[in-house]
């Protein structure tokens, strides 16, 4: 029922583009308000800013069409490399499907667009899908690229106590090679995106989080950047409908270290703060929504101008990561 309301909107969608096409001297769609069809009322509020913005717009919209009519799926670098225009960037890719996706208040996976595989996943849990068949972790012991497409899953089946989710597939590996599952002792699940995650890394998460009310112990680097992944997976990025966040955020997700109050603690190297990693710490500090805490750690941060990375925490001892650091503080609950 939703891919074809989904077809039927997208379709009023474009021929309101075409209608402003043709009636628009300046080349920027003026939406009109039209009181007899709730979609369009949310359309209405919503401001194109360009013509080659809406055009991307207007090109995305025909490529879920096709797919939504056919059954099939896509990617963004499909999406990418189908550009009649061919000279957009696979920033302005992205950028224009959360357009499409505020238009038409769902959410990419509902139109079956995917990013590449990108997020890892090792340990205590089994996927079952809807046409019956089942990933199984716990069966192959290693690292396993995540699905893509969210519809597909149909229950997540876990024995795990916890989550350990980790900022860098470099940890990730690492931890694997070091048998993290024997040294803990205890069912548990690993996760990376490699860095910022895509959807479906964020989906996992907060099923695990919000469905099995599983803890979510995250890893992540003492500088700008690996903190702001932190808050990625915690609220979301900016420009997210609200309609997306819901399935994507961990609100309650716990930051296990590397905290910058930690740097004088420990006999490791540390490098000093770029231009560009301050640029993006004073732009974090201005987030209304950070508690006190996490807030305190970024000053903190600011004040040493200086950051370390967990793969720095091997300096101290080969297994200390594993054997001392993680299990010591999820013990004692020394977590942000």
């Amino acid at each position: 029922m939703m891919r074809y309301t989904l077809i039927n909107n997208i379709e009023k969608i474009v021929i309101i583009f075409l209608e402003n096409l043709i009636s628009c001297s300046s080349g920027i769609f003026k939406f009109r308000r039209r009181r007899t069809m709730p979609l369009l009322e949310r359309i209405v509020t919503y401001r194109l800013l360009s013509f080659q913005r809406s055009s991307l717009c207007f090109y995305i919209l025909m490529e879920v069409h096709k797919i939504l009519l056919s059954g099939g799926v896509c990617t963004l670098r499909e999406l990418f490399y189908n550009d009649p225009a061919k000279c957009c960037k696979t920033v302005s890719i992205c950028s224009s499907l959360k357009d499409v996706c505020a238009l038409l208040h769902t959410t990419p996976w509902n139109l079956r667009i995917f990013a590449s595989g990108k997020g890892l996943i090792a340990g205590a849990i089994r996927f079952l899908m809807i046409n019956g068949d089942m990933i199984d972790c716990y069966t192959y012991g290693g690292a396993v690229v995540l699905p893509q497409d969210q519809n597909s899953i149909d229950r997540l089946e876990t024995s795990a106590s916890f989550v350990l989710l980790v900022e860098k597939n470099t940890i990730f590996s690492k931890l694997l090679s070091q048998k993290i599952f024997e040294v803990i002792g205890v069912d548990i699940i690993l996760i990376t995106g490699k860095g910022y995650p895509d959807l479906c890394t964020r989906y996992i998460v907060n099923r695990l989080s919000a469905d099995h009310k599983l803890p979510v112990y995250a890893l992540f680097d003492a500088d700008p950047h690996g903190i702001d992944i932190l808050l990625t997976y915690q609220f979301g990025s900016q420009k997210m409908s609200r309609e997306m966040l819901k399935n994507l955020i961990c609100p309650h997700i716990r930051w296990l270290g590397i905290h910058p109050t930690e740097l004088k603690m420990f006999n490791f190297s540390s490098m000093a703060l770029t231009e560009s990693d301050n640029r993006k710490l004073q732009n974090m500090l201005g987030y209304n929504h950070l508690k006190f805490s996490l807030r305190s750690e970024l000053q903190t941060l600011q004040t040493l101008q200086r950051k370390a990375h967990i793969d720095d925490l091997n300096s101290i001892s080969n297994n200390f990561l594993i054997n001392d650091y993680v299990p010591n503080k999820i013990r004692r609950n020394l977590v942000i």
